[in-house]
């Protein structure tokens, strides 16, 4: 009896140690299905409409905050670009130059051909559509200029051609300002394009008067204190700074229409410029509402928010910063719905139409808005601007100057809807998932292993450090084998192999980026771009800066010898490389016409004044090598000691470069010397051998402590 006890108690453990892992598998996918479909059935049902709700609310909220993070990020930008802009010596420069071109034309008489250019541009063109857009009549005489620059500028660079041509780069009227604006639009055009602004703008700080701008627009060449865009925002923003501004800032200007964009909403960005502790003038920015719709609308695409959810961004008082998605969906239908629903003025419905934005122009309920603002709950239901009933998650935006506030929203009905479905699909689910199961389980469990086996031992072989390409070897699986398992080793081939070539073209990439980094740096700050430094400001306290101008370019430019002037930039360009390397000098930039180089900033050299002024003096000796009876060109060059501030900066836009006092009056000292002379400073004098000759007078410059070297001894050997 025992024994039968005991030979019935070891059944079971013989019918387990007797069954493959196969059916071990089917009995448990059938009994996980089993326990699973119980639970859902019991658990799914009761608390599958919970979970629908909390799931879609923390999607709003998730959304919001993800769309509100990408807005401040974006005006973040604005202002850091607009913010390097005005800290960057060659604008303050620029702002210098095109206010003296200014001046130079405002002392000029303006053509008659001009006037009256101007004056039938804005009857016929701006004041019509002007009034079109704003539904009322707009007098011309209010909006034309009158100072002699305005009209003689805008005559060449605002009055469209005949042939209806875009922009010009130079009008050939043979200023000085339009020969600036020929070397340096290009530039700036490209900085505007990049940043994504619809404008970019140099104002001069005694009138405020726009002496450039890359649009173009009739608010250029005006003054915004006292000309006829004297009230507009851009005026408003640049006033505010005051006569003392401090350096570095960047302050913004929300969205309001503006007249020389034809009315459109536009919002604007700006920071003062300033020189050794003097206001030199401003840089701004004007921005429209596309990028911001962009983000707002997910480029157009509201897939993660469902058949009616949308986010828009509003501000304090109470209009929309961005699109509405039914407005950007169908236009006709969303202002038949929002006259229906008297959600807004008849005005406002028309420039909705008229501009095709809701812009500064769809009001939004002001509880949510206010509520919004002020930091009450962030998810709530309540009813928004078109009267439909909404779950509605708000969050203010931090952002300086603006009073914004980000709003996502989705009907209830869409939130109910999902809950209703659920329910009615779980149970039609539970069924079909029983008879799939138990069939799939029984028939597919055994032939599901030996090929799992054999990918596995390939990937693990791979791991071990077989080659990539070895792959899940596809084409050991046998016939017959699943489908699914057949594609899944071949999408793990296709993969291995992708991620070889990819190793492969990122270790050829890496290596480019090494030898350009090199060849473009000097070796030190080459190496920290490599080691992954994107920002470092070292201050040199003693070092060279040594500035050269080439003189000649500009008739050979003139006379249309645009090839000609530069293949002689060019050589010059690669010569004075191999000088400056050959000297200990470090070339810093190239602009324009003037060569930057610094001598001890990255290499120190107790003799650095005498290397920068015996490498100038043998540029000297190439250009005039340069020169022929053809083409007359000529230098000058300025040279001064002391401390030198050298960076690494951009980001992922490296750029190398030096300034400070010493840059900037070597720069003075190269743009005053004559045609031929090279000016050093005090300092570089008192550190200079027997063997530079010098004279004490240096003409017009003296003023500035300068003295003319105008070569070495014959005994004196070059610096080396």
């Amino acid at each position: 009896m025992r024994d039968t006890l005991a030979k019935i108690a070891a059944v079971p453990g013989r019918i387990v140690r007797n069954t493959s892992v196969a059916t071990r598998l089917s009995l448990v996918v059938l009994l996980v299905a089993l326990v699973s479909l119980v639970i859902t059935s019991i658990v799914g049902l009761r608390r599958g409409g919970d979970l629908a709700d909390d799931v879609l609310r923390d999607r709003v909220t998730s959304l919001g905050a993800a769309r509100a993070d990408e807005v401040e990020r974006y005006v973040g930008s604005l202002e850091l670009a607009v913010v390097a802009q005005a800290i960057s010596p060659s604008t303050a420069q620029a702002i210098s130059d095109f206010a003296d071109a200014y001046r130079e034309l405002q002392a000029e008489t303006p053509s008659l051909v001009d006037g009256e250019a101007v004056d039938e541009y804005y009857v016929d063109t701006v004041a019509p559509a002007l009034s079109a857009v704003r539904g009322r009549p707009i007098s011309a005489a209010s909006l034309v200029p009158r100072q002699s620059a305005a009209v003689h500028l805008q005559a060449n660079y605002v009055v469209p051609l005949g042939d209806g041509g875009g922009l010009l780069t130079d009008a050939g009227d043979g200023s000085r300002w339009s020969e600036l604006h020929s070397s340096l639009h290009e530039s700036f055009d490209e900085f505007a394009i990049q940043t994504g602004v619809d404008d970019f703008y140099l104002i001069e700080p005694d009138d405020n008067i726009i002496v450039y701008s890359t649009a173009k627009n009739i608010d250029f060449a005006t003054s915004l204190l006292t000309g006829p865009q004297s009230g507009t925002a851009l005026a408003v923003l640049v006033n505010s700074f005051g006569d003392q501004p401090e350096p570095g800032i960047a302050a913004i200007e929300d969205f309001t229409s503006y007249t020389p964009a034809g009315g459109e909403p536009s919002a604007f960005v700006a920071s003062p410029v300033i020189t050794d502790g003097t206001l030199a003038g401003f840089v701004a920015l004007r921005v429209g509402p596309d990028r911001l719709n962009s983000i707002t609308t997910n480029d157009g695409s509201w897939s993660e928010q469902g058949d009616t959810g949308e986010t828009y961004v509003v501000a304090r008082d109470d209009l929309m910063r961005s699109d509405a998605r039914s407005f950007v969906e169908d236009q006709s239908s969303y202002l038949d719905d929002v006259s229906a629903a008297g959600a807004a003025t008849e005005d406002q419905i028309r420039s909705m139409q008229t501009f095709g934005t809701t812009v500064i122009f769809q009001p939004v309920d002001d509880k949510d808005v206010d509520a919004a603002l002020d930091g009450e709950p962030g998810l709530v239901e309540t009813t928004n601007y078109l009267g439909s009933d909404v779950l509605q998650a708000r969050r203010a935006l931090g952002i300086d100057g603006l009073e914004w506030a980000m709003i996502t929203e989705i009907e209830l009905q869409e939130i109910e809807e999902p809950i209703v479905d659920f329910a009615r699909n779980l149970l039609i689910a539970i069924a079909v998932f029983l008879v799939a199961i138990t069939f799939l389980a029984v028939r597919w469990s055994d032939r599901i292993l030996h090929p799992l086996r054999i990918i596995s031992t390939n990937l693990r072989a791979v791991r071990a450090g077989g080659g990539i390409e070895q792959g899940a070897s596809s084409a050991a699986l046998p016939d017959g084998s699943p489908k699914e398992f057949v594609e899944l080793a071949g999408d793990i081939d296709t993969m291995l192999e992708t991620l070889a070539a990819r190793n492969a073209d990122a270790a050829g990439r890496a290596s480019e980026r090494r030898h350009l980094l090199r060849r473009i740096l000097p070796p030190q700050a080459a190496q920290r771009a490599e080691a992954g430094e994107r920002n470092v400001v070292d201050q040199v306290a003693h070092a060279t800066a040594a500035v050269v101008i080439i003189q000649g370019l500009g008739p050979l430019l003139r006379a249309g010898s645009r090839e000609e002037a530069r293949v002689l930039l060019d050589r010059f360009v690669e010569e004075t490389d191999a000088l400056a390397k050959q000297r200990g000098l470090e070339r810093i930039r190239l602009t324009g016409d003037a060569y930057f180089a610094t001598c001890g900033t990255v290499r120190p050299h107790v003799d650095h004044a005498a290397r920068a002024v015996a490498f100038v003096l043998d540029v000297r000796d190439l250009v005039r090598d340069l020169g022929d009876d053809d083409r007359v060109v000529s230098m000058s060059a300025g040279v001064d000691s002391g401390p030198v501030t050298v960076g690494l900066t951009g980001g992922s836009g490296l750029v190398y470069d030096a300034w400070g006092s010493t840059v900037q009056r070597a720069a003075d000292l190269a743009r005053g010397a004559v045609s031929g002379a090279v000016l050093v400073s005090a300092s570089v004098r008192s550190q200079l051998p027997s063997t530079f000759v010098t004279e004490d007078d240096a003409g017009p410059i003296d003023s500035l402590g300068a003295t003319i070297v105008s070569g070495r001894t014959s005994d004196g050997e070059p610096v080396r």
